[in-house]
């Protein structure tokens, strides 16, 4: 999706969309951290209200492919067979995203494909919606060329502003307010075959590997992994914290609260960890490095480092090895 937006709109709508759903570029293209499904929506609706479109999902829908996702993309398209890719993006799915799920059904001669996401109440669903079917299709074309088509997609929202504009996307009947996002296809093609592709395998282990230490099991830890994405010039408070989780300030405060902590007591450690990564490649001085941490001054950022590691910043950095 940046690239998309960069090409196409401009580094001006890609800004502030990042700063919408308090992101960063070099956190969305060079990680493969945690995201928050909301500061997706986010930055989805951003752009829409940035160019004055609707159904903006449909716009970039066709240029979106599970290769987008790295090695997770990797895995599904090296399956033998269209039927064992799904069957592989279903099982790899709790890797992708905490909270989404395919599904498949079967019906007379006709195979269905469902997508079910965990955020379906946010205002901008249909365009994420869009978006999802368009990396799902890419499995398909994958395996039965850019010329297939599937023989209709179930949209489990209302019919958009310019229904025709989803059928000319996507080549086929669209019918809405359904149970299911599902694309609909024959079940003979599941064992299609693709052309080998030139490229190290990769495993579910591998996925399992690269994956599961980013997928948050507490609140804890999913404020953590949204503090860590904001080493930024925007910076970490409470107020972008809790913007990122769609939740209010004092909300945030009580979920941190029934696991024993408080967002301070949280920020600050997310702060010492990233302050012991700089002191330990020691490119910044200790005062630099509380500039960077978002500090006042340097001794309030010594008092705190010293507070959590028993030691002043200054030490810590002489007695590390890289």
């Amino acid at each position: 999706m940046p690239d998309f937006v960069r090409e196409n709109l401009g580094a001006r709508a890609l800004d502030k969309a990042y700063t919408a759903a308090s992101l960063s570029h070099e956190f969305v293209e060079e990680n493969a951290d945690y995201l928050p499904e909301v500061s997706l929506a986010n930055f989805i609706a951003e752009i829409g209200r940035e160019v004055g479109a609707k159904n903006i999902g449909l716009m970039w829908s066709p240029s979106l492919t599970v290769l987008d996702y790295g090695n997770w993309g990797k895995y599904v398209l090296s399956a033998a067979t269209l039927g064992e890719a799904l069957t592989r993006a279903n099982k790899a799915m709790p890797l992708h995203s905490s909270t989404d799920r395919t599904t498949f059904r079967f019906e007379g001669q006709n195979a269905y494909y469902g997508y079910k996401f965990g955020l379906r109440q946010h205002s901008t669903y249909p365009d994420i919606a869009f978006s999802a079917l368009g990396s799902v299709l890419s499995i398909f074309r994958n395996f039965l060329g850019n010329n297939w088509r599937p023989m209709s997609i179930n949209c489990d929202f209302p019919e958009v502003s310019v229904p025709d504009d989803a059928e000319i996307t996507f080549g086929c009947p669209v019918h809405w307010n359904t149970q299911t996002l599902e694309i609909c296809f024959r079940i003979a093609d599941l064992k299609t075959t693709a052309k080998p592709r030139a490229q190290s395998p990769v495993t579910l282990a591998d996925l399992k590997r690269q994956y599961l230490p980013c997928i948050p099991q507490t609140y804890v830890e999913t404020v953590t992994a949204v503090l860590q994405q904001h080493f930024d010039t925007q910076g970490i408070s409470l107020e972008r914290t809790a913007r990122a989780l769609d939740i209010g300030e004092r909300s945030l405060q009580r979920y941190l609260m029934t696991e024993g902590v408080n967002f301070r007591s949280v920020s600050r450690r997310v702060k010492i960890v990233r302050a012991k990564e700089l002191l330990r490649e020691k490119q910044l001085t200790v005062q630099q490095v509380a500039i960077d941490l978002g500090y006042d001054n340097p001794q309030n950022f010594t008092r705190a480092f010293k507070n959590e590691t028993g030691i002043p910043p200054g030490r810590y950095a002489k007695q590390s090895n890289n």
